[in-house]
């Protein structure tokens, strides 16, 4: 049978926890817009970033 890894990989943030952040938060409806488009594009670039360390992991590991 071979080695059988599973690996779980972090998702997007779901656009309703970012709601219900700038609820909390008091952040009025032009501000929302932003803090949006801001949380997406940091969440892109951390998702990229972690999936590609994972991948680098599983190569590492499936080596020995």
């Amino acid at each position: 049978m071979g080695m059988i890894r599973i690996v779980s990989r972090p998702g997007p943030i779901f656009w309703l926890a970012i709601d219900r952040w700038c609820e909390a938060n008091r952040v009025t409806d032009e501000e929302r817009v932003y803090v949006h488009d801001l949380i997406r594009a940091l969440d892109a670039v951390f998702l990229r970033f972690r999936n590609n360390a994972i991948s680098q992991d599983m190569q590492t590991l499936m080596r020995k």
